[in-house]
């Protein structure tokens, strides 16, 4: 079936609060793991938040109750569940789609739901959030963890009655005894439960996808509340007493090395404490982030250029140009060759690279915005020499990583800087280190080939072997695959007379005819079109498993300015956990691609990074984002990932509208006014 949806205000159920006073945990593992209860002598804490006395309530003399059936869930006697979120959040809506299986396996109340940030621990498994994977990786796992959950609460139920657990069913945090006004609520059975044993996996059943109740319902974002009245809590948020606040800075230039500096002025700056040499790097410590920035601003550095003081962007596409050669145009040979360039492409998360640090002689504690928290563990672990059960990494929200924050080097420095102090330490980067800093999506050169006769297409991604910093960028190679083969195939459809959208209905089956052919429908393609204004259509499978087609409206015009007015966007991941955020995942992915294919792009010049802010490496603005309309193939298949698949087909759709514009083939990325005016 298809449901249509668009964007809704976002909803958030309950504000996530500390659990406070002195009672007793008892946690039951799945099987391998105990048979019996642990019992444990401690309240829950926020694992997310600094250990700030002021915020701590006082104990009280109430008893608290929980059981943990697994790692994942916890029920307690004051009626709620909590659900232990083991990836990072920053923005995707992980930790409520973990939340939405969890409670939907449960039968749980969802105003009753909090959300617990796991720490870095093995224990979960990988905890790297990165791939799109964090649900079509843990979907069934999740499933059953919930079922166990349901499962136990049942039987503690039917024991008091005295019935057969298949005279009870459950719903909204409650055990029913069929045929009587008998029940029981999940709060009232913590107790029973908590002395059962942990039942064989064989006798425990999922849900039929028939019966959800809550996957498949739009229920916003958890922490949007939270978000938009700034009471969530980052890693920039967060502070310790007796913290100090750091800067870094690098050698501007790509290799090069710290020959001399003189930091008289800085330490001139009031409140900067101390200036020191690091691995290449000056190191500002300071009592607050103003006085860290002025003392980064004052220092005076000469830098050892290096061998790399050279390099240019322009150099490296020559470099592409003399080892592929010039693509060949052989339509009588069955093949036509086309290249495609994009240059270095920066993250530019809304929240630069932070980490708060405390070193201490036996232990390391972090708050880590990672993508990859257990790595972050490592790098603690390694710099301080402390073995990992003395290092504790916190993962706070995050303001986006689209991929940059699988490196850890910033964690690195942090830790690095509190050792140095011998106090905690936050680490923060402006946003020139932040761009000037990156690990890059790599430049490229994709060379498409077209075949007339099958009506096909192929792209070969093609980077240079460069010094220069490059990693995960969101959709990594699928961005540059996909601007190359959607071009290429509307390419391909104008050379042999054929209208794109029908060409690829012609030439798709299955799932990606579908997005295609749905997408097609909401745009009313072939419907005509103001003077000036072009419709573009390009369909990518992200990873091979996520299908999304978009189509793109814009105008041009006369001077070459491009405005993207409305773009249609079908999508099919499989069985949907809350296509609310599915939508937004789409429209953000639609002005993160827009904003890589209009303005943004980095360039290497003299060995150095040339942007270092939004003025000169501008987002897609507020007032430039166009209409967007979304909708979502519910399909049985399983779920995939949505986080990076709206981002691919973005490009090639924009490149394919401007030529039904104004006939102008566009290669290359950004797009400028200048590239529309080119004769």
């Amino acid at each position: 079936m298809m449901m249509s949806t668009t964007q809704i205000t976002r909803r958030d159920f309950l504000k996530i609060s500390a659990i406070s006073g002195v009672g007793m945990l008892i946690a039951i593992y799945l099987p391998g793991c105990a048979k019996k209860p642990t019992t444990i002598t401690e309240p829950p804490t926020a694992s997310n938040l600094p250990p700030d006395p002021s915020a701590i309530p006082e104990a009280t003399e109430t008893d608290y109750l929980a059981v943990e059936p697994n790692i994942y869930v916890k029920i307690d006697n004051q009626g709620t569940l909590t659900v232990t979120a083991f990836r990072s959040e920053m923005g995707q809506g992980i930790r409520t789609a973990i939340a939405m299986i969890l409670a939907e396996e449960l039968d749980a109340d969802w105003s009753n739901v909090q959300i617990d940030q796991a720490l870095a621990d093995p224990a979960y498994g990988n905890q790297v959030t990165g791939g799109s994977v964090s649900i079509s990786d843990n979907y069934g796992r999740l499933r059953q963890a919930g079922a166990t959950a349901r499962h136990m609460l049942v039987n503690a139920a039917a024991q008091i009655w005295g019935v057969s657990p298949d005279q009870c069913y459950t719903a909204d945090s409650t055990v029913y005894q069929t045929g009587s006004d008998a029940q029981l609520g999940y709060a009232e059975l913590v107790e029973t439960v908590a002395e059962m044993d942990i039942p064989n996996p064989a006798d425990v059943n999922t849900k039929d996808p028939v019966d959800f109740k809550i996957i498949g319902s739009e229920l916003g974002h958890f922490d949007t509340l939270d978000i938009i009245t700034g009471k969530a809590k980052y890693a920039s948020d967060l502070t310790l007493p007796d913290m100090l606040y750091a800067t870094l800075t690098r050698c501007p230039v790509v290799g090069g090395t710290l020959k001399d500096y003189d930091d008289s002025k800085a330490r001139t700056v009031s409140g900067v404490v101390d200036v020191f040499e690091t691995e290449n790097r000056i190191a500002v410590l300071a009592e607050n982030t103003w006085a860290a920035i002025q003392g980064q601003r004052a220092l005076e550095i000469t830098w050892d250029e290096g061998k790399h003081a050279d390099l240019n962007s322009a150099s490296l596409f020559d470099d592409l140009t003399q080892r592929l050669g010039e693509p060949k145009f052989e339509p009588d040979a069955d093949r036509i060759q086309l290249d495609y360039d994009i240059p270095y492409q920066a993250h530019t998360p809304m929240e630069p690279m932070n980490c708060l640090a405390d070193v201490r002689a036996d232990s390391c504690e972090i708050w880590a915005p990672s993508q990859d928290v257990q790595d972050a563990k490592n790098v603690a672990s390694r710099i301080t020499r402390l073995p990992g059960k003395a290092v504790t990494v916190h993962v706070p929200l995050i303001g986006g990583g689209f991929g940059r924050r699988l490196q850890n080097d910033y964690v690195g420095e942090a830790v690095m800087l509190s050792q140095h102090a011998g106090r905690p330490v936050k680490l923060f980067w402006t946003r020139e280190d932040d761009i000037r800093h990156d690990y890059y999506h790599p430049l490229s050169r994709t060379r498409a080939t077209a075949f007339p006769s099958s009506g096909s297409a192929t792209a070969r991604v093609n980077t240079v072997n460069a010094p220069i910093q490059t990693g995960a960028w969101r959709s990594v190679q699928n961005f540059p695959e996909a601007f190359a083969h959607e071009s290429a195939v509307d390419e391909l459809a104008d050379y042999m007379g054929i209208d794109p959208y029908e060409f690829r209905i012609d030439n798709l089956s299955g799932r990606g005819r579908d997005v295609v052919e749905l997408v097609g429908l909401m745009a009313g393609w072939g419907e005509p079109l103001p003077a000036g204004w072009g419709r573009g259509i390009a369909y990518h499978a992200t990873f091979g498993v996520t299908h999304v087609a978009q189509v793109m409206e814009v105008f041009v015009d006369e001077n070459g300015n491009i405005s993207v007015e409305r773009v249609f966007c079908a999508v099919d991941c499989g069985a949907v956990i809350n296509p609310d955020n599915v939508v937004a995942q789409m429209e953000g992915a639609i002005a993160f691609g827009l904003t890589a294919a209009l303005k943004a792009g980095i360039t290497i010049e003299n060995g150095r990074i040339q942007e270092s802010n939004f003025h000169d490496c501008p987002p897609l603005y507020m007032d430039e984002m166009p209409q967007i309309e979304v909708q979502v193939l519910v399909t049985d298949n399983p779920p995939t990932g949505i986080g990076e698949m709206g981002v691919p087909p973005t490009a090639p759709a924009l490149a394919n509208a401007i030529f039904a514009a104004t006939g102008k083939r566009i290669r290359h990325l950004p797009i400028r006014p200048e590239d529309i005016l080119a004769k």
